[in-house]
């Protein structure tokens, strides 16, 4: 079987937002290039967006495949996820309802104004972010805890999906 490789330079041609640039550095760190196997795929399936990764190298036939394979896993996590989301998105109702009215109140008076408007928007928005960050960060725990194994699955499946489809794509190159 031939050994396949994926680099730094590789992944910074794709485009990567910044965070996910970030993440490739750290991965590779003093290395020029990674041998891709799922092993070290699914060890890193945490620390990096194979997803992502999926949608930018894999083409054809390969994205059909990873496709596919994460259809199942895709499902899991909805599934896992679901109950968690119902329960933040409820929890954190009020205090979105509260922000959503306060940025409402803020954005007539910058329609109403012109540049010294922008000052009073920022100032009537801080204090509706900060309550709406404080009554959400209860909910966002139980979310993030409740999704956590749920995630760990989904990007090591996302990271095994890949680095199959990834292999297969690239030794089946003309």
């Amino acid at each position: 079987m031939k050994i396949v490789y994926i680099s730094y330079k590789n992944i910074k041609a794709l485009h990567p937002c910044a965070d996910q640039l970030r993440k490739a550095r750290r991965l590779f760190g003093k290395r020029k290039r990674m041998t891709v196997t799922i092993k070290r795929a699914v060890a890193l399936a945490s620390r990096f967006s194979f997803n992502w990764l999926a949608m930018k190298t894999l083409k054809g036939q390969a994205r059909q495949a990873y496709n596919a394979a994460m259809a199942p896993a895709q499902q899991a996590y909805d599934a896992a996820t679901a109950q968690a989301r119902q329960a933040y998105d409820a929890a954190t109702a009020p205090a979105r309802q509260a922000f959503d009215a306060t940025m409402a109140q803020a954005r007539q008076a910058y329609d109403a104004a012109t540049a010294p408007a922008w000052q009073a928007f920022d100032a009537a928005r801080a204090p509706a972010r900060q309550a709406y960050n404080a009554a959400a960060a209860p909910a966002r725990q139980i979310h993030d805890a409740a999704t956590a194994q749920a995630r760990q699955a989904y990007n090591a499946a996302a990271a095994q999906a890949w680095t199959h489809c990834y292999i297969n794509q690239q030794t089946t190159k003309g």
